[in-house]
């Protein structure tokens, strides 16, 4: 399904009923609704893949290896997810396999284990949130920003100027909606729309960057070969395109069911 820059423009996908992705609703600045309509456009991969929504049980093991890669500071085993949904380990296995053919995890090749499920990998991206107990690695500038409204948590940033190493820090409050300081307060994010091998990952996610200064940006910019394709956004306006991408994967609308409470339960038990 390939969509021009005019349709995608507010293009978005119902992962569950009720529930959809990329959330407008988050977008109020010209900026941030620019980022992600630009993203849509160029990353039509991405939208083929995201354009149906997930079976249940594959998106109840989404959520789960999420919910526990938070709860534990490292992607979860197939085993571990298994004990928590009561689905069997070899059914998991071909669920795994299957949400990576979505883009939402990657696996080592040939096996179930998971490397990265977004926005967290175990991979040194130089990209540190640190949520609750824990601190994570994330993919990228934005899905480190995106952490907060995915969890409802606060959650502070550090990571580093792509061109300078100067530090960079971002925390945010009102449980991901809020800046509360970023240091430097000048500092900026770019937002690239590459997308290649059927991987955000290995594409778009390395050159997505903080940046000290709208300068160091623009210097870096001009060092790139080929020129890069993307947009800037102020601090302000990343939060905004991180909290619509990761602020609807974890949401549930109305009350959570019998099935997602046992295996809620389960998984709070097994990780004792």
């Amino acid at each position: 399904m390939a969509i021009d820059a005019t349709t995608s423009e507010e293009f978005s996908v119902e992962i569950r009923p009720g529930v959809c992705r990329p959330d407008w609703s988050a977008v109020t600045t010209p900026a941030a609704r620019h980022a992600l309509s630009g993203r849509m456009a160029a990353r039509a991969g991405l939208l083929d893949k995201w354009s149906q929504a997930l079976e249940p049980n594959e998106d109840l093991v989404w959520r789960m290896v999420l919910d526990l890669y938070a709860e534990t500071g490292r992607p979860p085993r197939a085993s571990e997810i298994a004990a928590c949904s009561d689905i069997p380990e070899e059914r998991m296995r071909v669920i795994l396999h299957k949400l990576q053919l979505r883009d939402l995890v990657g696996l080592e090749p040939g096996t179930d284990a998971i490397l990265y499920a977004y926005p967290f990998t175990e991979t040194q991206t130089g990209h540190h949130v640190a949520l609750k107990s824990h601190t994570l690695h994330s993919l990228c500038a934005i899905d480190a920003l995106g952490v907060g409204r995915m969890y409802r948590s606060d959650v502070t940033v550090e990571s580093r100027c792509r061109l300078t190493g100067r530090s960079v820090r971002v925390t945010i409050g009102d449980e991901g909606r809020t800046l509360c300081n970023v240091s430097p307060d000048g500092a900026v994010v770019w937002y690239d729309f590459a997308y290649e091998g059927g991987a955000a990952a290995n594409s778009c996610c390395p050159l997505i960057a903080f940046f000290c200064s709208e300068e160091q940006l623009r210097r870096w910019l001009d060092q790139q070969t080929p020129s890069r394709h993307g947009v800037m956004l102020v601090m302000e306006e990343a939060l905004e395109v991180g909290s619509a991408i990761f602020g609807p994967v974890l949401t549930v609308p109305g009350a959570v069911s019998e099935e997602e409470s046992l295996a809620s339960s389960k998984s709070r038990k097994a990780l004792r």
